[in-house]
Order: structure tokens, then C-alpha cells, then sequence
């Protein structure tokens, strides 16, 4: 397939939130610091206890990003993680992370992450050149186009927008709103399918950089963003 996904993207996939209330269903342990003979200890001890799994917001990564008083607060936990469990195929860590959900739920997550494992999907996290592309982005689409009920579906969109400007990768996306804003703010070509619809960036850089550089909002807003590390 040779397919590449931002770890938003992943995130969602792999069903990290469940839709009803958004709450996080479950948080990905980080293979860099989870060794396969901790994770074989924690299947023991620790990953099948709801509780325990509960606290994993800190042992996995997280990325904040504070929109001051103009919107609420954005979280994505395990962006780093998902990212190396999905680019080296670590099973086990992926398994030990949802130990504590019902089987038939394990059973559904584990088929979907084999799914990228086998069609080799690369991912790509969230780094700080995509958070600074995605917040001047965010700040040109919410100046334009009103958000979705729930903000965090709308900045899900914009990083995962951001991902692929960063990378000069061609967007695929079923949101006809966010490809028809990407096309106009990149000068990008358009293809419009039934289901969906690809933009393929400007192979001049120059074009996307002057594009970037026409507003820096979230500068004088306040907005600021920032990369934790969990802990053991």
C-alpha cells in the first residue's frame, strides 16, 4: 500500500477516545522506554488492572497545546508512542496498553493496528514544525470557518493538515471543508472523488513558505504549545 499517516490520524484509528463522551478510552505505553521483559512483567502485574491502565497519562508522552482564553485546551496523549509502535511493529506493547478493556475490544484494536502492520503504514508525530505549521493554520481556518462542535475534531483535522504539508505528502481526506481550505491556503491541486477528495502540494516550496509566513496569530494571541515525556 506504501501509505503514510500522521499518529493524529493513528490516534484515531485506533480508537484512543471513545465517540460517545470523548473521554480516553486507553493511553499507549512508549516502546523506547519499555523494554519487552517490562512489558512481559506488566502483563502479570499491572496492564490488566482498569485501574492501573487509568493512570497511564503519565507514562505516555503527551502534547498540549493552549489556546489561552479563546478555545479549551487541546491534549494528544502518545503521540511519540503510537508513532514507534506503529513504525516498529511492536505488538506486545500495543497488546499490554489495552490489557484492561474487554476481550471483544482487544480483539477489535489488535486486528486494526495488525491491518498497518501489515500493509508496512509509516506514521508520523507531531513535532514542533507541524505544531507551529498547524497553529498558524488553525488561526487562518477558524478566522474563516467556523469549528466543529467538538473543537478537538477540528484541530485533529488541521494537524493532521499540518502533517502533510510538513512531510510534502498528498492529503486524502473525506472532510470536503478542510481539503477545499488546504487546496486555497497551499495553491494545491484538488481531486474530487466520490468518497473523498487529494490534494496534491505545490512542489515549489517558495510557495508554501510565503503562504505560512502571511499570518503568525497565535503569536499575539498567546497560544503556546509544549511536549511532555512520560514517566516510569
Amino acid at each position: 500500500m506504501n501509505a503514510e499517516i500522521s499518529s493524529v490520524t493513528a490516534s484515531e484509528f485506533l480508537l484512543f477516545h471513545t465517540r460517545e463522551n470523548n473521554s480516553v478510552d486507553y493511553y499507549v505505553l512508549d516502546p523506547e522506554r519499555y523494554i519487552e521483559e517490562m512489558v512481559e512483567m506488566l502483563m502479570l502485574e499491572h496492564a490488566k488492572n482498569p485501574k492501573w491502565a487509568k493512570l497511564g497519562r503519565r507514562r505516555t508522552d503527551s502534547l498540549i497545546i493552549d489556546f489561552s482564553k479563546d478555545f479549551p485546551p487541546y491534549r494528544l496523549y502518545g503521540n511519540k508512542a503510537i508513532t514507534s509502535i506503529i513504525n516498529n511493529q511492536k505488538i506486545k506493547i500495543f497488546k499490554a496498553s489495552i490489557a484492561h478493556l474487554k476481550k471483544e475490544r482487544q480483539k477489535m484494536l489488535s486486528r486494526k493496528i495488525e491491518f498497518l502492520f501489515d500493509y508496512e503504514i509509516k506514521c508520523h508525530g507531531i513535532d514542533e514544525s507541524v505544531c507551529n505549521i498547524g497553529m498558524d493554520l488553525f488561526e487562518k481556518f477558524q478566522s474563516n470557518i467556523s469549528p466543529k462542535n467538538n473543537i478537538k475534531n477540528t484541530i485533529n483535522d488541521i494537524l493532521i493538515l499540518a502533517t502533510s504539508a510538513n512531510m510534502k505528502q498528498s492529503l486524502v481526506t473525506q472532510d470536503k471543508v478542510l481539503g477545499r481550505f488546504a487546496s486555497e491556503v497551499y495553491n494545491g491541486k484538488i481531486e474530487d472523488y466520490k468518497t473523498e477528495i487529494m490534494i496534491d502540494f505545490p512542489s515549489d516550496e517558495s510557495k508554501i513558505e510565503r503562504k505560512n509566513k502571511e499570518s503568525k496569530g497565535y503569536v499575539n494571541r498567546g497560544w503556546s504549545y509544549s511536549f511532555k515525556k512520560g514517566k516510569l
